[in-house]
């Protein structure tokens, strides 16, 4: 299993993809037959084409992804070609706007670049000599005649403060059917132009430009017969079994590139030829699939391969059709024929078991698991005792061998009599019974491979639908890869000046079935400086952990404010730019939202019992701090009676009004409710909205008076704020209980239950307005799952969103504009934000490691969008995005 890397492969494709960014544009028009690569020897490894046009340079002048795989070095040699040879203006009239073909060869020690550049006005014979001669005085000029054919070469010139000096390396150019060769191998440019060296194949040569995406920034071509000799350039030993499902594959490739700042990403189709004896070409036979056991792997996984076949009778006639050419046909029949004597329904029954998706995987330690998923799981528990024997611990073993190999194939031939344990609906192997030991309690703590950032990133690209992925984790894989590339590649893998591999998340492949032959998928994911939460705008240094915001108020008529409150109570406001304006030490901690007045004063309470409120510049008002008459549950509601403008202050049983120069106002010194308070006020046609625990609804007036109560019938207990929503004949008001029942409420007093939610006893539920419609959603927390209902004539799910770990923070919300809020979420324990679009998905660049408490939009009248945030040590980040 350890040589089922392709690594090597993926990392000197994009080594060329990258050479192809730099040089390439995105000329829209139909570019011409691949006609130079009739030119190329049958033992090229790839092609890449493009066109050799100036319009894009600029974007991908600042590619990361490209001097991370090039290195710094050849970066600035490939500039100086570029520059100085492929765009000199004596050259321009016949090679702009061409097609360059970027291919790979055989070389002694490694392998050799080539390009082939057809012209699109033809030069004169006579006048060659002075064009290419006169194309750069960096260069040294020469001129050799080789098997009959003219060779030119150019040697940079090295210059320094006291002498030139020539390069020892040259690059030779020759020019045969309106066509420029280019190498700084010499006798790869003789193979090339020798006639009776074998070439390409016709059908293959067809079959790329037949598939050549004219629209394509540039096209990558793979004649997969060179694949076994290209892998052997990169590592130390053979390929292994798995690698071999791979890299034994005959037939061609074609991939186009889609574009993205921090992922390589190649999409095409393969043809395969020869196909009976490939296992990895049974697929090809399938449709793809939605491929789900990647949620089941764990934190350390170094590489996985999922598999999945969408029809289980071609599946298994192919199969053993495969499985008759291999070795060990014989003892597969043997086997079946001894089983049946016993139990002679016992291989058919778990073959109705299974479901078409398997895996398997190599952790970081090298120790392997597979996954088999399983369809009817009442009839493999009457079937598990003839299956197999118990070994306790809920692990279990098979009575025969090769049961996995038997019905998957190659997949999961790593396990002959494999131990394994049943999660959920799925069979999980291991060679040994303390590799199990160990998964469970990996899977306990949902210490799992996707609640990390790299492979939300990862998914966000990546699609689930296929029936082959290969995926690498880069970090896990680290000594893996040290130790099994060739020495000079493994030297580049750990010089992180001059290279960026080991900022490369991960590498996969995905190969999808299309009527006997595959489309696939190759990508790298790339950890980008430019991705949210990478580089900051600037950082504020706090002395401890952020306990409340960061909110953003105005503060001028030209310049808006940040403030937040760390866990000493000190609260900080910090202009845009990230400079301190003040900081003042409060009583007690802030309770809820702060919130900000007309006149842009800043009104909050603290745990203490105080009641703030101060201007932008950190000047108290008169009459604050002022002490209110219990401890509040949350932030203030500002009223504003016409006449009278009140300050609404819920308690656990009881709303404090004060006035705006912070006293206590009459008529409300003895307002009380029965049971907790569950959020704060609301302003709701001309009165002041509350509910509590108790299943109640009050409305009290002006002067606290109450006006109206609504009594659920029942023994009913809310555990939500209000959600109220307008209706052509009045208000309706929502709340949800501990039961999971949200009932609908009106004025007269009548009430109904809507929707029965299926959440645990401990389920969070709130009402804000986060999907763009009049009315408020409800947002439920359950557990790991967060699902959002809208609010209507019936209660129906908007969406849901599982997450890896439980979540035990409240959501955030940030302006969106229109009265709209965005909606953050900070799982509990995974050390990563989410915020989420009104649709439900995950925004761009999230999500984004950092501690709970943050801020998402802009930070000043005129600025972009801003993250602000916090990690571990105690200081607010400002991300632009």
């Amino acid at each position: 299993m350890r040589n089922t890397i392709i690594v090597s492969v993926l990392l000197f494709i994009a080594v060329i993809v990258a050479s192809v960014f730099y040089f390439g544009g995105l000329d829209s028009e139909k570019k011409e037959a691949v006609k130079p690569i009739a030119f190329l020897p049958s033992d090229t490894y790839l092609v890449a084409s493009f066109v050799n046009d100036e319009t894009t340079d600029n974007i991908f002048k600042d590619f990361e992804i490209f001097q991370a795989i090039l290195g710094k070095q050849d970066l600035e040699q490939l500039n100086l070609l570029k520059q100085q040879l492929l765009r000199n203006k004596n050259l321009s009239a016949y090679l702009g706007g061409s097609d360059i073909f970027i291919s790979l060869h055989p070389g002694k020690d490694q392998t050799e670049m080539l390009y082939s550049i057809p012209v699109v006005e033809e030069p004169e014979k006579e006048a060659m000599d002075q064009l290419l001669g006169q194309l750069s005085s960096q260069f040294k000029f020469g001129k050799s005649d080789s098997l009959g054919h003219t060779i030119y070469s150019f040697q940079q010139i090295l210059k320094d403060s006291t002498q030139s000096k020539i390069s020892d390396s040259s690059f030779y150019v020759s020019y045969q059917s309106n066509i420029f060769f280019a190498s700084y191998n010499k006798e790869l440019l003789l193979k090339v132009l020798d006639k009776k060296q074998e070439k390409l194949k016709e059908s293959q040569i067809t079959y790329f430009n037949e598939l050549s995406n004219r629209n394509s920034p540039f096209t990558v071509y793979v004649p997969q017969q060179n694949l076994p000799a290209f892998f052997a350039v990169f590592k130390r030993n053979k390929a292994g079994d798995f690698l071999r499902q791979f890299i034994q594959l005959k037939g061609q490739t074609v991939w186009n590139i889609n574009y993205k700042q921090d992922a390589l990403m190649l999409s095409g189709e393969s043809e395969l030829e020869d196909k009976d004896s490939q296992y990895i070409a049974l697929f090809a036979n399938q449709r793809k699939t939605v491929q789900r056991l990647y949620n089941y792997f764990p934190s350390n996984t170094m590489m996985f391969v999922e598999y999945s076949f969408s029809d289980a009778n071609s599946w298994f006639t192919d199969l053993a059709k495969w499985q008759q050419g291999q070795d060990g046909a014989k003892q597969l029949t043997d086997q079946e024929v001894e089983i049946a004597k016993d139990r002679p329904n016992l291989l058919a029954d778990f073959k109705s078991v299974i479901a078409g998706d398997f895996a398997v995987v190599e952790q970081s330690n090298s120790d392997y698991l597979g996954f088999i998923a399983i369809k009817d799981s009442s009839k493999l528990e009457q079937i598990l005792p003839e299956l197999a024997e118990t070994v306790g611990d809920s692990i279990y073993r098979f009575r025969h061998a090769h049961m996995p190999y038997r019905y998957f194939g190659e997949g999961l031939k790593a396990f002959s009599r494999p131990y394994f344990v049943r999660v959920n609906n799925l069979i999980v192997l291991a060679n040994q019974q303390s590799t199990l030991q160990e998964y469970l309690r990996t899977w306990k703590r949902k210490d799992l491979l996707i609640g990390g950032i790299g492979f939300k990133n990862y998914e966000q690209i990546q699609g689930n639908e296929a029936n082959v992925t290969f995926f690498l984790n880069t970090k896990n894989a680290s000594n893996f890869l040290i130790n099994n590339l060739s020495n000079t590649y493994s030297k580049n893998f750990r010089n992180k000046e001059d290279y960026g591999y080991q900022e490369f998340y991960s590498w996969s492949l995905q190969l999808s079935g299309n009527a006997g032959n595959f489309i696939s998928r190759l990508y790298g994911i790339y950890k980008s400086k430019n991705r949210l939460g990478v580089n900051a705008d600037w950082t504020y240094s706090m002395g401890s952990r952020l306990i409340s915001g960061p909110y953003v108020f105005e503060h001028s008529d030209t310049s808006q404010f940040i403030l937040a409150q760390e866990q000493d109570h000190t609260v900080h406001a910090i202009h845009p730019s990230g400079n301190k304006l003040w900081s003042t030490v409060f009583s007690g901690r802030i309770v809820g939202k702060t919130i900000q007045l007309e006149d842009r004063s800043l009104v909050l309470v603290t745990d203490r019992r105080r009641l703030y409120r101060f201007d932008p510049h950190g000047k108290m008002m008169s009459g604050f701090s002022s002490s209110v008459s219990a401890e509040p549950s949350f932030q203030p509601t500002y009223v504003d009676w016409g006449n009278q403008k009140m300050l609404i202050i819920p308690g656990k049983n009881k709303l404090m009004a004060y006035d705006l120069e912070g006293g206590a106002v009459v008529g409300w010194d003895n307002v009380t409710v029965e049971g907790s308070l569950m959020g704060p006020a609301q302003f709701v046609d001309n009165q002041v909205v509350v509910a509590t625990s108790y299943g109640r609804v009050y409305f009290f007036d002006m002067g606290g008076n109450k006006t109206q109560e609504i009594d659920v019938p029942g023994d009913v207990n809310f555990i939500s704020n209000l959600g109220i929503v307008q209706r052509e004949n009045g208000y309706v008001y929502y709340a949800a209980d501990e039961d999971g029942k949200v009932y609908e409420m009106n004025k007269q007093g009548e009430s109904k239950v809507v929707y029965e939610g299926k959440w645990d006893a401990k389920y969070h539920a709130e009402f804000e307005n986060i999907a763009g419609t009049s009315a408020p959603e409800m947002i439920v927390l359950d557990g790991s799952v967060l699902q959002i209902l809208e609010l209507g004539n019936t209660v129906k799910p908007l969406f849901d969103h599982t997450f890896t770990k439980k979540i035990e923070n409240k959501p955030y919300y940030f302006p969106a504009g229109s009265g709209l809020l965005k909606m953050g979420i900070a799982p509990q324990g995974t050390n990563l934000i989410y915020l989420f679009t009104e649709n439900g998905g995950i925004a761009d660049g999230y999500p984004v490691e950092a501690q709970p408490l943050f801020y998402d939009g802009k930070i000043n009248y005129n600025s972009g969008n801003y993250l602000i945030c916090t990690r571990r040590d105690w200081k607010l980040y400002a991300f632009r995005h």
